[in-house]
């Protein structure tokens, strides 16, 4: 039982680690790209980006909270639809909300001691 919970803890992790670079990336392309925020890179970047949430999202409902993925799936799905509206005001928002949405399902994902007890 405690190897699952370790594993879990350790997939849980690097999935969203991962994730969080890669909107890292968008967020950057985003803003070098202020004008014209529906260029090939970030529309290429948000493709790669759903593409690996979709696939890491089945496991995650397994393992996680619904309405933490649900959240999530949210954000992502509209910072895709943002981006390709061309609207960077609204694409800004949204990918930070998720980078900044990670951070705190990864606080929330580690076992402290002051949450055992």
């Amino acid at each position: 039982m405690i190897g699952g919970m370790v594993g879990e803890i350790v997939f849980v992790n690097k999935f969203y680690n991962g994730l969080q670079s890669d909107l890292n990336q968008v967020a950057k392309s985003i803003e070098a790209n202020e004008e014209h925020v529906n260029n090939d890179q970030t529309v290429a970047l948000c493709s790669a980006l759903v593409k690996k949430w979709e696939k890491g999202k089945r496991t995650l409902l397994t393992l996680q909270n619904h309405n933490t993925v649900r959240n999530l799936d949210d954000k992502i799905v509209s910072l895709q639809y943002v981006v390709q509206s061309d609207n960077y005001n609204d694409a800004v928002i949204f990918v930070y909300s998720a980078i900044n949405y990670i951070d705190d399902v990864l606080l929330d994902s580690m076992p402290y001691l002051s949450n055992l007890l």
